[in-house]
This record gives structure tokens, sequence and C-alpha cells, in this order.
């Protein structure tokens, strides 16, 4: 069994401190790849943060979501966010910090496994 290999790293963004960390999953084999948290100012956390590589290879970073119940117009179940960022740019700024996190972690992994699972 592969043990966790986290990293928490303390940025600034949009005027708070966010502390981001990246927990890699057990099975890297779909395209879910790592769990994340971050603590804003130290007071409040949001955890159940998932990062992913797409099948064009892209990394994207969802945040965390329930299924509401309803179905959309093509039967497709329908999510609603839990908790986001409001802005476009506190976006992209957490985003990036959450992407970096998560490359570093990653690189880390590789190097521990050699990269073999």
């Amino acid at each position: 069994m592969k043990e966790n290999n986290n990293t928490t790293n303390t940025i600034n963004a949009g005027g708070m401190s966010i502390k981001v960390t990246v927990t890699p999953m057990q099975n890297q084999d779909g395209c879910l790849k790592a769990n994340a948290s971050i603590i804003l100012n130290d007071v409040f956390k949001v955890t159940g943060i998932r990062i992913g590589i797409s099948q064009k290879g892209n990394i994207f970073v969802s945040m965390p979501d329930y299924k509401t119940g309803r179905l959309d117009d093509n039967g497709k179940d329908v999510y609603q966010d839990i908790a986001y960022p409001v802005t476009r740019q506190f976006r992209q700024e957490l985003y990036d910090e959450i992407v970096k996190e998560f490359n570093a972690v990653m690189g880390q992994e590789e190097q521990r496994t050699g990269g073999k699972e």
C-alpha cells in the first residue's frame, strides 16, 4: 500500500493568507489524481477539492459540490457547488496555487516511487 505524501504551502491571495494542502489519491488510474484542502486566514477550512487531468492532458481543479437530486434537460445529474471563489481574479490565483502545489507533490511522489505505482 502506498503511503500518503501530502504537502502544505501558505500563500497570500486576495488579501488573505491561504494554506493549500494536496494529497495524492491512492488509486491513480482514473482522471482524478489528488485531493486538496485550503485554510483561509487560519480560521476557515474548505475540503473536498479535487484535482485531475483531463483526457487532453490539462490539469483541472474542482471545488466541492453535491448531487442535487435533479436532472438537467439531457437527463444528467445536476451538481451544485458548496464553496467556490466569487471573483475571476481570486479563482485564478487560488487555482494556480493549488495546481502549483499539486505539481510539487506529484514530483515528490514520482521521485519517491521512481515513476512506478
